[in-house]
């Protein structure tokens, strides 16, 4: 960590005590079929954060929960419950960034499940949207939350305003072993940590390094009705497979129509340049409406995608690989993987974004691949699949 000198900031005192001050104002609804509040994964994330709080602040706490059954809720609420002062998210991308700034800075989803009640005043919420410059000292200091990616996170740890923060959530934290986030946390380590993640492991094998303080299973989400019946529709490999997949996820989806479900369509691949290729196959073949989405999409044209898809101007998107973690439209409900996931647990984050229950008016998510190819990638086997 740079050797810098502690400096006293006007006004930080009067900016930096917003968690302090709305403790004892969240409440701990409990969900049920007839109201809103924390599911059992967020209760059981929550306390445990606040437990190993009290009793190991060195090492960085692990949260394990399913894409879709919570994250965000339990991430915006322990500053909450541990009473911290400044508090830094770092996110995976661009689109994640945007979607919890703007969440922080409305309080959203604290307010819709009674964490909050809807009169709470909201904290100070600043988007680290460039590298660290003078010209932004003051809005961070003046900030109670600041949301940035792992790049200009590092730019900021590399500056005395770190030393401001006494707080580092870092969301999708199976990405911490990469170079970057290891040397915001080396930076800014007289801080606590907690990192959020929906699968523990990475392909490269390097550890996620802190205490596993809680992890709530793929079997518990679907027996807590997080996730719902999920349908396997295989393909046969044949020389025109993305023509075939094609044909088949449009008639899936129309099918579901037909039953008066709201359900949408995401094509998967794993190269913009066959998102390109899809794209055409797709306007060629079938009749469906679909918008192409990838890393580079900027956050206000991903907002105007899911404007789109809720006005149902369009049927669907064709995503690159996840899409950047964070699209969250749930009547997303058919899948059409026209490139398996390289690893297991990539392939269940991906099926997580489908399996969820969490609004109203749909049925059972649907997979629609070529079988071996997602056996082999995917390294599942039939049988872990309903099919159709």
């Amino acid at each position: 960590m740079q050797n810098f000198e502690i400096f006293p900031v006007k006004g930080v005192n009067e900016y930096m005590s917003y968690f302090v001050k709305m403790y004892s104002k969240i409440c701990y609804p409990r969900f049920n079929s007839g109201a809103k509040g924390l599911r059992s994964a967020q209760i059981g994330a929550i306390h445990a954060i606040a437990a190993h709080s009290t009793l190991n602040k060195k090492e960085a706490a692990i949260i394990v929960m399913p894409t879709g059954s919570g994250k965000t809720a339990v991430l915006m609420m322990a500053p909450f419950v541990l009473a911290k002062k400044k508090v830094l998210v770092v996110t995976p991308s661009v689109m994640v960034r945007g979607q919890i700034y703007e969440d922080y800075k409305n309080l959203s989803t604290l307010k819709y499940i009674g964490v909050l009640n809807k009169e709470a005043p909201a904290p100070n919420v600043y988007e680290l949207k460039n590298k660290y410059s003078d010209d932004q000292h003051e809005s961070i200091v003046q900030a109670d939350v600041v949301v940035g990616t792992p790049q200009v996170s590092l730019s900021l740890s590399e500056n005395p305003d770190s030393l401001l923060f006494d707080y580092i959530v870092v969301d999708e934290a199976h990405h911490v072993p990469a170079e970057t986030w290891q040397n915001i946390l080396l930076n800014i380590r007289h801080a606590e940590v907690l990192l959020v993640t929906a699968t523990p492991f990475r392909l490269d094998k390097k550890e996620i390094k802190g205490d596993h303080i809680y992890s709530y299973p793929l079997s518990m989400a679907y027996k807590d009705g997080i996730f719902g019946e999920i349908t396997y529709i295989p393909i046969e490999e044949a020389p025109e497979k993305d023509r075939l997949i094609a044909i088949e996820a449009e008639r899936v989806l129309l099918n579901d129509r037909s039953q008066k479900f709201d359900h949408y369509l995401m094509v998967r691949t794993d190269t913009k340049e066959k998102s390109k290729n899809l794209e055409l196959i797709y306007q060629t073949h079938t009749s469906l409406r679909l918008k192409r989405i990838d890393s580079s999409t900027t956050y206000n044209t991903i907002k105007q995608t899911i404007t789109s898809l809720k006005a149902k101007e369009i049927d669907g998107i064709i995503c690159v690989n996840m899409l950047g973690e964070g699209f969250d439209f749930p009547n997303l409900k058919v899948a059409a993987i026209h490139e398996a996931h390289k690893s297991l647990a990539s392939t269940l984050q991906f099926i997580g974004r489908f399996a969820r229950t969490n609004t109203s008016n749909i049925g059972s998510a649907k997979f629609i691949a070529i079988l071996n190819r997602l056996k082999k990638d995917g390294n599942f086997q039939q049988e872990d699949f309903h099919h159709s």
